[in-house]
């Protein structure tokens, strides 16, 4: 009988190609930001401490925090994003209708001298937006915490984000304390029942007795401790538990440089803005992909324009410092035009200085929801670019 014949070896599968990493699963993303602390923060904080000099504090927020609030612009103004916005009437009311309201509001309060007029509605809107301010830096902490934490693939027990968006919101509370405080944290003047140091008179009246203002201030102090120190615990925890998965010390290194940015705000506010160079940096890293990756569509004039503009990067980022440093400019004039008494200001300067004015909430509120991944039009957008398979 003829002999058999020896099997065949099984045909070889093509290897599986390893999945590309998402764009802030890469080193250099995070590396960027983290770096951002030591080479930014801290030294603008300790000039703007020792020797401040005008000159250099515009420059910072030129190019740093003016071109972070520009370029919102770009992703607003997306064809694909305007669509949504319009798409159902509480969504136009939100991205068209607030602001345009925001900009009306600032333009009223400047060119008709609320701030004299109706010196505590002025008080009051002051200190409505700061909160503002105060809201959208910690909660964008948060959110690239999150961020930080999904690069390594692990799936983390949601009371450890409860705990760190506790710490964030307590965090906000103290800043806002020492603005109403008077620009320096209430534990931290003289005369109180809970001073820890004298470093004398803040450098504006302070809104609440300071008593009021202290026990506050304690109380956000100690829980945004304590809530960072377990939310530390727990990423260390869930670090051993995973066998030391990848990127988890950069999320552990981000809580603590945002914290340290934070609570130098609220030592005293007048290092608040040196503080923000990690929020500003950190935003312009983000958006790159969202500025130079997202598609376009060729129907929408403004699409069209766009595509153009950011087909060299050069030329797309000398735009955004070129509106930037017109922002700058106005803003600085507008400050010192309304410092001078001897001066009379026309309304209609004051209502043009304004709209620049609007610009920054206007970013702060947009920025509360176009990097929602709970809203499936920006996660089928945010999802495929930072992070792949996601």
């Amino acid at each position: 009988m003829p002999a058999l014949a020896a099997p065949a070896a099984p045909a070889r599968l093509p290897a599986a190609r390893p999945t590309a990493p998402g764009y802030f699963e890469r080193p250099l993303p995070p590396a960027l930001i983290l770096a951002a602390f030591g080479l930014v923060t801290l030294p603008m904080v300790v000039l703007s401490a020792a020797a401040p000099t005008h000159l250099l504090l515009w420059g910072y927020v030129w190019l740093f925090g003016m071109t972070h609030f520009v370029i919102t612009i770009s992703v607003y103004l997306q064809g694909a994003n305007l669509r949504h916005f319009w798409g159902t009437w509480p969504r136009r009311l939100l991205f068209f209708g607030a602001p345009v309201a925001l900009f009306v509001a600032f333009d009223l309060v400047a060119a008709f001298g609320v701030r004299s007029a109706f010196p505590v509605f002025a008080l009051c809107f002051l200190a409505a937006v700061r909160l503002f301010d105060f809201f959208h830096f910690n909660r964008q902490s948060f959110g690239v915490l999150q961020m930080f934490k999904g690069r390594t693939g692990v799936r983390f027990p949601a009371r450890l984000k409860r705990c760190e968006n506790g710490a964030f919101l307590a965090l906000t509370l103290l800043l806002f304390t020492t603005f109403l405080a008077g620009g320096l944290c209430p534990l931290l003047q003289p005369g109180g029942w809970l001073t820890v140091a004298d470093f004398g008179p803040p450098p504006a009246d302070a809104v609440f007795p300071l008593g009021v203002l202290q026990g506050i201030a304690a109380a956000a102090l100690l829980t945004a401790l304590g809530l960072l120190a377990l939310a530390a615990v727990g990423l260390v925890r869930t670090w051993r538990a995973a066998d030391r998965p990848a990127g988890l010390g950069f999320a552990l290194a981000y809580l603590g440089v945002q914290a340290v940015s934070a609570l130098i705000g609220a030592v005293s506010l007048p290092l608040y803005i040196a503080a923000l160079a990690v929020h500003y940096v950190e935003y312009h890293v983000l958006m790159a992909p969202r500025c130079f990756r997202a598609p376009l569509d060729p129907a929408w004039r403004v699409d069209r324009m766009f595509a153009v503009l950011r087909a060299n990067r050069v030329v797309f980022y000398a735009a955004v410092v070129a509106v930037a440093g017109l922002v700058t400019v106005c803003g600085a004039a507008g400050m010192a035009a309304m410092g001078r008494l001897d001066v009379a200001v026309p309304p209609g300067y004051l209502a043009l200085v304004a709209v620049f004015d609007g610009l920054f909430v206007f970013h702060y509120l947009v920025e509360m929801f176009i990097w929602r991944f709970s809203d499936p039009h920006f996660r089928r957008q945010l999802g495929g670019l930072y992070f792949a398979g996601k």
